[in-house]
């Protein structure tokens, strides 16, 4: 029985791989490096998020099984001793690893956390790898390794094209050491993971919910001043300082899920995967979907001289800003060689960023009852 150790697995990626291969194949078991914490033990965190995934996946049912085949180990990547790790029993015969864990922080590194994690934990688990001779290293990269590329993004090649934030230079860098390693490897390339394409829905929401939330509390906060209906259409008058795209790359978490489920059972072949989808969406479907979501008007996606006034978006979506102005173009050439007759719907469109808008609304402002009540009252919500 195939034996993996895991990095990751209470996160997005790290537990939706989990559920999906654990459930797909009965021969791999797993052992999981999580952290406790002072409410829960690491294998009562690791099984309170898998139920979510369970939950999630409608497979409720399942989650007593896949425990059976999971061990966990309390540790961090940052802090992990490799040469004493590779001694405990719960490790003997490990001949892969996935390393998933990372920390997303897409603005200042001030304190050197996100290095620590995502180039010293890699570090780390890669010693690891050696002392136990695995066969197989999957590292679950991003494809905005790409940094500010303009043009296409060839999965096989790593190019330092300079860097948005500290996250994409340590992810770069990262990979740089898995690359030269001399294990056999895999690399996972997601984008911006959004909701999942049948009804829009995620577990855990990142990134560019972030806007989504802002959004919502700038109309409510306006509409409590001015002591407006915010169940009506309000202009915002909100400037997003940036050049539109035609170019976002959006994926949905079920898309995420089967690829590299699908490519993890694959031979391991030196290679590199955009996990991205190639269906973009644009800047200006992502504005039509959120005005019409939140019933706002005023939002305005310009490149200009900032104006007074101009200072609050940036100061707190600045790091989010430049994947909405991104001119890149990620090759798709070796996900589909590796797919082959496989095909997962990725396609969102217009429509499909309403659903996943109104989805996170509805799952996660219950409370608020304008907002149940403009997205319960949208056709898309009657159809």
């Amino acid at each position: 029985m195939p034996k993996i150790f895991l990095t990751g697995i209470t996160g997005l990626v790290g537990g939706a791989f989990t559920v999906a291969l654990l459930r797909e194949r009965k021969d791999y078991e797993i052992v999981a490096l999580t952290r406790s914490n002072s409410v829960r033990t690491a294998r009562q965190r690791v099984e309170e998020i898998l139920g979510e995934q369970c939950a999630f996946d409608d497979c409720t049912e399942a989650l007593p099984e896949l425990m059976k085949r999971i061990d966990v180990v309390d540790g961090d990547v940052t802090t992990i001793n490799p040469d004493e790790l590779a001694k405990n029993p719960l490790l003997k015969g490990v001949e892969i690893i996935f390393h998933c864990a990372a920390d997303v922080n897409l603005g200042k590194d001030v304190d050197g956390k996100t290095f620590r994690i995502n180039y010293d934990g890699t570090v780390n688990v890669l010693k690891l790898a050696k002392l136990l001779n695995v066969k197989e290293f999957h590292y679950v990269s991003t494809a905005y390794v790409a940094g500010k590329l303009i043009g296409r993004a060839m999965e096989d090649r790593a190019i330092d094209n300079g860097f948005n934030n500290p996250y994409e230079e340590s992810k770069f860098k990262a990979e740089l050491l898995v690359r030269n390693s001399g294990i056999p490897f895999t690399i996972y390339r997601p984008s911006i993971i959004t909701g999942r394409v049948k009804d829009g829905r995620i577990r855990r929401p990142l990134a560019f919910y972030r806007i989504l939330e802002f959004l919502l509390k700038l109309k409510k906060n306006q509409c409590f001043k001015q002591k407006l209906d915010p169940r009506d259409w309000i202009d915002i008058n909100a400037h997003f300082n940036t050049i539109p795209s035609e170019r976002v790359y959006f994926v949905p978490i079920d898309y995420v899920q089967k690829v590299i489920t699908a490519i993890f059972q694959k031979p391991v072949a030196n290679k590199t995967y955009h996990v991205t989808g190639d269906k973009p969406v644009t800047t200006s479907m992502i504005d039509h979907a959120v005005c019409r979501t939140l019933r706002l008007k005023g939002i305005e996606i310009e490149h200009r001289e900032a104006a007074p006034g101009d200072d609050v978006i940036p100061r707190f979506l600045g790091d989010l800003l430049p994947y909405f102005s991104s001119d890149i173009i990620f090759d798709q050439t070796s996900v589909r060689e590796a797919l082959g007759d496989q095909r997962f719907e990725c396609e969102l469109g217009e429509q499909g960023l309403v659903i996943m808008m109104q989805s996170f609304f509805l799952d996660f402002f219950r409370d608020l009852d304008w907002i149940q009540e403009i997205i319960k009252e949208d056709p898309l919500q009657n159809s």
